[in-house]
């Protein structure tokens, strides 16, 4: 992993509740212009709620992004399954809006676990093939209901590769017409050095796959110190490596929507709203360190230190011409976790993308 940039002087302030940049005009990077790439939107349910639905049906994101992942059919049991209160037919209608704007519209398949348990769930199901075909034919089901299936697979171990080799070709015979694309680990060397990277070999896969998406999300997570979300140079080293082993399967790489609270009890994501709104209310100065990213903290009534990271339009804007540098235009962005984002950020990118 990258070390995380030290924090400039560049210095932002809180003013009725917006953010306005104090001695260093609008940033500390003036972008001109990026290379306007495919756009995918991830919603992180079956149904979209009023700022998803602000974000996605408007005429900004609709020239940013073709289409939306809903993240949605949860594994229980064996079959995956819209989760309660979801049903077919309220995903078949959040599709149908979606595909009244213009979208392509694909259904994600998860788990729910969290990114650090291990063995996941997954594991010992992929590794019985009755089990295995039960969750097969649950999902080739469920597929009709939009435009492709994406897998959003827990952290796998190694010894579940040929498993899930295995079941990906079962599902992407059984899907056809190439509808069947992966959320997959960043790794940017081999072995992995994501854990689990090596349960998922994109270069054994890629004659299944529609697309992968390279989650370059979470930099800081987990046991890292607390830092940016993403990096413009962390991204551009995943896709390179990618690129070498896979170069004829079409890619995407992932730039969250989200920031990072890390605070006594934890961390957890956080909207640019809710990140905005809780230093205005404490009054705190936000900084902006070198790669964009926004970041503040704070002292708790324990005495215990409080971090945010979080991005706008203007840190994404400046990670993505990173990227431009040495990602080919063809590369797509994932955009992860719609109605969380900065609400200039659509209008931004559609402004500067040529």
């Amino acid at each position: 992993m990258l070390k995380h940039p030290l924090l400039t002087l560049c210095r932002t302030a809180l003013f009725s509740g917006s953010l306005a940049l104090l001695g260093c005009g609008t940033s500390t990077v003036t972008i001109e212009s990026i290379k306007h790439r495919p756009g995918t939107a991830v919603v992180e349910s079956c149904e979209l709620d009023s700022l998803q639905q602000l974000s996605l049906l408007s005429e900004d994101a609709r020239a940013v992004v073709s289409d939306v992942v809903l993240l949605c059919l949860y594994i229980r049991d064996d079959v995956a399954a819209p989760l309660a209160p979801a049903d077919a037919a309220s995903v078949q209608q959040t599709v149908t809006t979606l595909r009244q704007r213009g979208y392509h519209v694909q259904l994600g398949v998860q788990t729910g676990e969290a990114f650090s348990q291990t063995p996941s769930k997954l594991d010992a199901l992929l590794q019985n093939n009755t089990r295995r075909a039960v969750l097969t034919a649950s999902i080739v089901n469920q597929a009709g209901l939009a435009d492709g299936i994406v897998l959003a697979p827990p952290t796998l171990s190694t010894a579940t590769e040929p498993a899930f080799r295995a079941w990906i070709a079962e599902l992407s015979q059984s899907l056809g017409s190439r509808k069947l694309s992966l959320f997959a680990p960043p790794s940017s060397q081999s072995p992995s050095d994501i854990p689990g990277g090596d349960a998922i070999d994109l270069t054994a896969l890629q004659s299944q796959l529609a697309r992968a998406y390279l989650m370059t999300l979470d930099l800081s997570c987990c046991d890292e110190a607390p830092g940016p979300t993403t990096s413009g140079e962390w991204i551009s080293s995943v896709m390179s490596f990618a690129q070498q082993r896979t170069p004829n399967l079409a890619m995407q790489f992932s730039v969250p929507l989200y920031g990072t609270y890390f605070g006594p009890q934890g961390q957890r994501q956080l909207s640019y709203l809710e990140a905005v709104g809780m230093a205005g209310d404490k009054q705190i100065e936000v900084l902006r360190n070198e790669d964009g990213a926004l970041h503040y903290s704070y002292q708790e009534q324990s005495g215990q230190r409080t971090e945010v990271y979080f991005d706008d339009a203007h840190s994404l804007l400046q990670t993505l011409s990173v990227v431009d540098s040495s990602v080919l235009p063809s590369v797509g962005v994932l955009y992860y976790g719609v109605g969380g984002e900065d609400p200039a950020l659509w209008s931004t990118l559609r402004e500067k993308m040529k």
